[in-house]
């Protein structure tokens, strides 16, 4: 056991140093593992093939496995044995082998796929076989190859093909079964007899795993433990295979043409080995690469170009024919991918963690010493290689990183175009000046600003920043000083101050921001839009690195996607961009880089390594990939599946009846497209409820519930990681009505209301003279509701025109209340303008010395006096005051009849809400006379102290 383990581990390490000498720059194709935690089945694996509706098929320690790309199923056969070989007929039978027997499954009404054996109809001399390794079908036969019989099904008998001697392995080869019989050589089956093929008593001893077609004149025949030999009219040669590929250590379990031309070996213990015709090894894949085993049982192509691994535990799909592939950890390549440089010097590569190399001799990816943390770039210079490092610029010499100068930052280096001796370095802090001849760095001072991206333009450097801007600054001629500075942002053309990086393609500075693509104006001194990139990548696009080829291929990534710009002559490009979907996600979103490394490399850096792209394997795959109904279930009062995903046999055209109870369901569906890895997207839609296709989404499966009666139509596509969308599948249903909305409903229903309406013209006639003796009633009855209404009128009327009385009664009063307060202003004015008079003709009678004339004056006075006493005002003015305040005087004067004439007046002036002062000039009395009038009336007036006389008046 120890020296199996040793050769084994030996064979390993001389496959991969083979590896690398034959792929110097590609990676490891995408590998996706199952195990059997996924597929729910055993470890084992054997036979795989694929229906034509896209299903996979793989015989497993136990039963058959399903796969949708979604989701699997395991199906058991009969005593839940082993299944080791499946085949699938035209009529869409699944024939499995197993142990001790062989039959087929098949769907029944509701697609659900149920199991039939055929070795249980053969007779108990024949019922004694081990395991049934091998099923092929040809014309309308079906072959179960076991160790001991062939046996032939015509689809109604089974016929058995015996030999003297032991058989292995049976192949079916371009129409012709083949096996060989142990002991006597390779064999065909011709006229029910196995016949020895010319030259194939070669092979009696040697274990055959499989026959193929080497070329138009050969066959290649593999075996498990002596090698690959070609066959041809009976001449049998040794492949010859390279040096480093020692098939004498390897046990070659299955052997096959690979769609590409390409040899795949399926081994025992060294893992998936693909050669090339001339034997020379182009790959090979074990756990180290990422496979779940080392032993391979089976390779199968499926119709995607996917190559599917059988394991003795799990199952493996390689994406061989891939355009992309991986260089990671399992090169030894260790942190997310930042720059890549492909000189005569080697492969560099450079991630976080530091700057890697390609050995050749291991295939895998060195460590430079001293590079250890985050690499910016890798450039080579003049034969020179530069580094920009987080630790400052470093030089690769004889293997090994030398710092050129102790300034942590270094971005990127730029030759001076007046002097390529000299270079730009872009770092952290501004701008430094390395001197290639001396080896000697200047601080260039006058921009400090963080100089990651950077291009020339003549003699001017462009420095664009993603949150300022673009900087242009302008040198002297030897590099020493920078001129000017002037910066351009969203002031400039630009769409704002973000995500500002400026590209040379073609000797022409591209710019590009959060959205779109520049180009700068001398004559404008601005930025104006690129409108053909624009218009074929988007005005919203914001770009992350571009880099072009020399074809003039420009290779981009934009924050959303991955893709290429070809040249188709004039000035114009086609952009692709859905090869690049498979790795869209993957891409190392922190500082994005896209490198070519020539026509036939593009590395694009990753979260992890390296995606390596190959142009020339890039040709979409057109395919019969198609969208299949899953799961067909109907919910209601009783819940059941109607399909369980397989073919349909609702015939085209004859929806399905479902009564209104059970009117609700849900449809699951997949589309077998493996390589999108569960990323297919789905639309749908319900002919009837669901006009428009639903928004794409990962969900594959939709509930509709609580349906109305009516035909429907469910309508599903896919579409996978390529956009290519599929053609619609649909399932048609019919939900009846409920009882109450049945035809027969709705004619009970016509049945009823012919029969009301029948018998309410019976009883028209009876409700006719009703209705006349109703009719005269109604009239007298209306002549009298006339008579009623002509008073109401009349009342009405009446009322208005009392009202319109009041209102004018209202207004009469208003006026003479604005008439009274109008005498009552007249008044005071009068009265203190005699009293004004009054008391100057006193001052002048006091000065006077006439007596006549003070005679006359004081003659004068006395007249003033009476006419400020005299009462000739008052009566008019209580007649208008007790029409205007409800005779106010007179009920005043009738509860208290004590109060005198002045006193009545005196409250008639506070009734008024007249000032002190007013009052005092219409009374011709002091203010403090007025005091005493309101004591006095306060007193007739019986009030106490804590009731107010204002308060009283106006309420009386």
């Amino acid at each position: 056991m120890q020296r199996i383990i040793g050769v084994t581990f030996l064979l390993l390490g001389l496959l991969t140093q083979s590896y690398g000498q034959v792929n110097t720059v590609e990676g490891i194709p995408f590998i996706q593992n199952y195990g059997p935690d996924t597929y729910l089945g055993g470890i084992q694996n054997w036979s795989i093939v694929q229906h034509q509706n896209g299903l996979l098929y793989v015989a497993n320690n136990l039963g058959l496995l399903e796969y949708d790309g979604h989701s699997w199923r395991n199906y058991a056969v009969k005593n839940r044995t082993k299944v080791r070989s499946i085949h699938i007929a035209d009529d869409g039978r699944i024939y499995v082998g197993s142990q001790r027997d062989f039959g087929y499954f098949s769907p029944d009404q509701r697609g659900q796929l149920s199991y039939t054996s055929l070795a249980d109809s053969l007779s108990s001399s024949l019922r004694d076989f081990d395991e049934t390794w091998k099923i092929y079908g040809m014309g309308d036969n079906v072959y179960f190859c076991t160790f001991s019989e062939i046996f032939i099904y015509n689809g109604s008998t089974i016929k058995a093909i015996t030999s003297d001697f032991p058989l292995e392995i049976s192949f079916l080869f371009e129409g012709v079964l083949l096996t060989q019989e142990w002991g006597k050589g390779l064999s065909k089956l011709s006229n029910s007899t196995l016949e020895l093929l010319e030259g194939g008593a070669f092979f009696k001893d040697k274990r055959i795993s499989n026959v193929f077609r080497y070329n138009d004149d050969q066959w290649l025949i593999s075996t498990f433990s002596e090698g690959l030999f070609t066959y041809s009219n009976g001449v049998i040669t040794p492949m010859k295979v390279s040096k480093s590929l020692d098939l004498s250590q390897l046990i070659v379990n299955y052997a096959t043409r690979l769609s590409s031309g390409l040899i795949g070996l399926g081994t025992q213990n060294g893992g998936l080995i693909v050669i090339n015709q001339s034997g020379e090894l182009i790959y090979q894949f074990d756990q180290s690469s990422g496979l779940k085993d080392r032993t391979v049982n089976f390779i199968y192509e499926d119709l995607q170009g996917n190559l599917w691994l059988t394991l003795n535990n799990g199952i493996s799909r390689v994406d061989l024919n891939s355009a992309f592939s991986r260089i990671d950890d399992r090169f030894s390549l260790s942190g997310s991918g930042y720059t890549a440089l492909k000189s005569a010097s080697g492969l560099f590569l450079g991630t976080n963690n530091g700057l890697y190399q390609f050995n050749s001799k291991t295939g895998k990816y060195n460590l430079v010493p001293g590079t250890s943390g985050q690499v910016y770039s890798i450039q080579e210079v003049k034969d020179r290689l530069f580094v920009g490092h987080h630790n400052g610029p470093m030089e690769i010499v004889n293997g090994r990183a030398k710092l050129l100068f102790p300034e942590k930052g270094s971005w990127v280096f730029k030759p001076l175009p007046s002097d390529p001796d000299i270079l730009l370095q872009g770092t952290y802090l501004g701008i430094n000046k390395f001197n290639t001849e001396t080896n000697r760095f200047d601080k260039i001072p006058g921009f400090e600003e963080s100089s990651r991206v950077m291009e020339f333009d003549g003699n001017d450097l462009w420095v664009t920043q993603g949150y300022k801007g673009a900087f242009r600054l302008s040198f002297s001629p030897d590099g020493n000083e920078i001129q000017n500075v002037k910066l351009y942002n969203s002031e400039n053309g630009f769409p704002s101050d973000l995500l500002i990086n400026v590209y040379k393609i073609d000797n022409q500075l591209i710019f590009t921001s959060d959205s779109g693509f520049y180009q700068f104006d001398a004559a404008t001194d601005r930025f104006t839009s690129l409108k053909p990139l624009d218009e074929l990548v988007g005005a919203d696009a914001s770009i992350v690195d571009m880099e072009a080829d020399d074809k003039g291929n420009i290779y981009f990534i934009e924050r959303n996607k991955l893709g290429v710009l070809k040249p188709k002559g004039n000035f114009s490009y086609e952009l692709t961009t859905k090869t690049f979907n498979k790795v869209k996600n993957l891409w190392n979103d922190d500082l994005g880089n896209i490198t070519v490394l020539d026509e036939e490399n593009i590395l694009i850096g990753a979260k992890e390594g390296f995606i390596h792209y190959s142009p020339k394997k890039d040709q979409l795959k057109q395919n019969n990939f198609n969208v299949l109904l899953r799961e067909v279930k109907n919910e209601g009062v009783n819940d059941s599946i109607l399909n369980y995903g397989h073919p349909f046999n609702q015939e085209i055209g004859t929806p399905s009846l479902f009564s209104y109870r059970q009117n609700s369901f849900q449809f699951s569906f997949a589309a077998p497209h493996f390589e999108s890895d569960g990323q297919v997207a789905y639309q749908y839609k319900l002919e009837n409820f669901q006009e428009e296709w639903s928004e794409w989404s990962a969900t594959n499966f939709k509930e509709y519930t609580n349906l109305r009666e009516g035909r429907y139509k469910f309508s599903v596509r896919a579409k996978n990681i390529f956009d290519q969308v599929t053609s619609e599948t649909s399932y048609e249903f019919k939900i009846n009505p409920p009882i109450h909305r049945t035809t027969f409903a709705y004619a009970l229903y016509g049945v009823t209301a012919f029969i009301l309406i029948f018998s309410g013209f019976k009883t028209v006639e009876v409700k006719h003279k009703r209705k006349t003796q109703a009719i005269e009633d109604s009239k007298n009855e209306e002549i009298q509701q006339r008579d009623s209404k002509i008073q109401d009128i009349t009342k009405k009327s009446e009322d208005e025109i009392f009202r319109l009385r009041n209102e004018k009664l209202q207004t009469e009063v208003g006026l003479k209340s604005q008439a009274l307060t109008s005498s009552a202003m007249h008044l005071i004015q009068k009265n203190q303008l005699l009293n004004q008079i009054k008391n100057t003709l006193k001052n002048i009678n006091k000065e006077q010395e006439d007596k006549q004339l003070v005679k006359e004056l004081g003659r004068i006075v006395r007249s003033i006096d009476k006419d400020l006493s005299t009462g000739t005002q008052w009566d008019q003015f209580q007649a208008n005051f007790d029409q205007v305040h409800g005779n106010f005087i007179t009920r005043l004067k009738e509860a208290y009849p004590g109060l005198t004439p002045q006193e009545l007046r005196f409250s008639a002036y506070i009734r008024m809400n007249l000032s002190t002062k007013e009052i005092a000039n219409l009374l011709n009395i002091s203010v403090r006379g007025v005091e005493i009038g309101r004591y006095r009336v306060r007193k007739k007036l019986e009030l106490k102290r804590e009731n107010n006389l204002s308060d009283f008046i106006l309420r009386f």
